[in-house]
């Protein structure tokens, strides 16, 4: 149902009471990987310097190598990581049908990239990794078709519905008095305090008056109206939370909000991530890191004893520096510690430094250096690492994936104007549901098994095409390397359309036909040619 604004704001309190345990574990999350991401259980100031009381980085770097190899393996923007078909698979063999559907994910995958898609989906990844929960808007934009937005998560506030699904986003963000004005009330720019007062309230309006840089807290709240049974359910209103005043209220077609989750306990709405993991040898290891820096320094500058008499003081340790003492005394200024082993400080950071990139999974993504590794072994050992992380991945392509295609889709049909976006459609098409298969190296690596089974099985069966060679025919070459094709993500528009295939074996044929005349044709000649003599030779006898 449709929300006043004091409901609004109260359901917004609500939420956030209820995760605030999670904001404790966030900023600790942040401390150790994100340090400029640290706005949960703080106000930073603009332009301060952050991680100043790290020593050891292993944590920020692996969290940051993974968000990057997810990137590249989800949604590389140097290959379709996505191919659209039909929900019929009949449709699916329909060349006209395969044409437009491969070309209509070009435009959608240029589109994407055309975009700010690529700059805030590193952002995306950054917070999946780190918190375990990432948030993305999809909106329309006049120029590119559609713009993304990357959500800090000190400012997102979500509900699932019964299904797990999300279907409710509270978005906080501050504007000043002149901001609000100009983005929600721009008519009334030139207006009077009184008139101010009337629609925002007497805060807002007398901070507009004064020129004041006051920040006022908003609430964006998209959820699904139920009551409402047009093509737009979910309502979208932005109040402003001091003085409960609604500031503006619309409605989308689709929820413009993507949350997706690492991964998900039972009963709990925000997801956990590979860095709550590691948190534990983050907070150890930034702790040792800092005891073996202390135990370094003495080591390289060691704290210096000398008896307490017979010496001029102070004590000079700089370079070239004199020290005097009294002659005839035996007693030498030496250092405290000459036998410290910093070096098992250092082995005893490694292997913590190595759980941490255990719990990022980067001794997957890395390949183990073997000189002696041939080509087919190293990509053996690549397709491996794949399909190790495609079940991780798998809730990437339901909450991230599916939600962003479908937006994007549903933006360039609303934009479409005489096929100059989605093109001509074939009529086929017209009334049947589109579906998306994913192409990115992770989704290949999980097929790649389908094209083993079959090298197996035709080896397997080499033996008895030798037995009989007409077993070969219940096996269609053709439709194996399609499906080659199809498996390993090669471009389809190398391969022949059957029209052209038809063609080009008809006129094999033709030409073995012709072939074969010729050749019956040149032995009658030879039979001719030798029957003459012997019937002319005959004729004289």
């Amino acid at each position: 149902m449709k929300l006043s604004p004091q409901q609004v704001v109260q359901r917004f309190e609500n939420m956030k009471s209820q995760r605030g345990v999670w904001e404790t574990h966030w900023q600790d999350l942040a401390d150790y990987n994100l340090p400029m991401k640290d706005q949960f259980n703080r106000k930073n100031v603009r332009g301060e310097k952050k991680g100043i009381e790290l020593y050891d980085s292993t944590a920020m770097v692996s969290c940051d190598l993974l968000s990057s190899a997810l990137h590249g393996m989800l949604t590389n923007p140097n290959s379709l990581w996505f191919l659209l078909s039909t929900t019929d698979e009949q449709l699916n063999s329909n060349e006209q049908v395969i044409e437009y559907l491969q070309e209509l994910t070009r435009r959608a995958h240029n589109i994407m990239n055309l975009s700010n898609f690529q700059t805030e989906v590193h952002e995306f990844y950054l917070d999946l990794c780190c918190f375990g929960t990432a948030t993305m808007t999809v909106e329309e934009d006049e120029d590119a078709i559609v713009r993304f937005s990357t959500k800090h998560l000190s400012n997102i506030f979500i509900k699932e519905n019964a299904f797990g699904v999300v279907d409710q986003v509270y978005r906080r963000f501050s504007f000043t008095a002149h901001q609000v004005v100009e983005k929600f009330r721009p008519q009334l720019l030139g207006a009077s305090e009184k008139e101010l007062e009337k629609e925002l309230g007497p805060r807002i309006a007398k901070s507009f008056i004064n020129n004041s840089e006051e920040e006022f807290e908003i609430v964006h709240a998209v959820y699904r109206d139920f009551e409402d049974k047009s093509s737009r359910p979910f309502k979208s209103d932005y109040v402003l939370i001091s003085d409960k005043v609604l500031l503006s209220e619309g409605r989308f077609k689709r929820f413009p909000y993507i949350v997706s989750r690492w991964t998900k306990l039972s009963g709990e709405v925000y997801g956990r991530s590979p860095a709550m993991n590691a948190l534990p040898e983050s907070k150890t290891l930034n702790i040792m890191a800092k005891t073996v820096l202390k135990g370094a320094q003495k080591v390289v500058d060691p704290p210096m004893q000398m008896p307490d008499d017979g010496f001029v003081r102070p004590l000079r340790t700089a370079p070239a520096s004199i020290n005097y003492y009294r002659a005839g005394t035996q007693d030498l200024v030496k250092p405290i510690f000459n036998d410290t082993r910093i070096d098992f400080g250092f082995q005893a950071l490694e292997a913590h430094q190595n759980k941490v990139r255990q719990a990022f999974y980067i001794d997957r993504l890395n390949l183990q250096n073997n000189d002696r590794m041939t080509t087919v072994e190293v990509n053996q050992r690549v397709q491996e690492q794949l399909r190790f992380m495609g079940p991780m991945l798998g809730r990437q392509q339901t909450e991230f994936l599916r939600p962003l295609n479908d937006l994007v889709l549903d933006m360039m049909i609303d934009r479409d104007r005489d096929g100059d976006v989605i093109g001509n459609p074939p009529p086929e098409i017209a009334e049947v549901n589109l579906d998306i298969k994913y192409t990115s190296p992770v989704a290949r690596a999980q097929r790649v098994s389908e094209a083993d089974a079959m090298q197996q099985a035709l080896a397997a069966s080499g033996p008895m095409f030798e037995l009989d060679p007409n077993a070969v025919d219940v096996i269609d070459a053709e439709k194996i390397v399609r499906e080659n094709f199809a498996i390993f993500g090669a471009p389809q528009k190398v391969l022949r359309k059957q029209a052209e295939v038809e063609a080009i074996r008809e006129a094999k044929q033709q030409a073995q036909e012709a072939a074969l005349q010729q050749q019956q044709q040149l032995q009658e000649s030879e039979v001719v040619k030798n029957v003459a003599p012997a019937i002319q030779n005959q004729g004289q006898v």
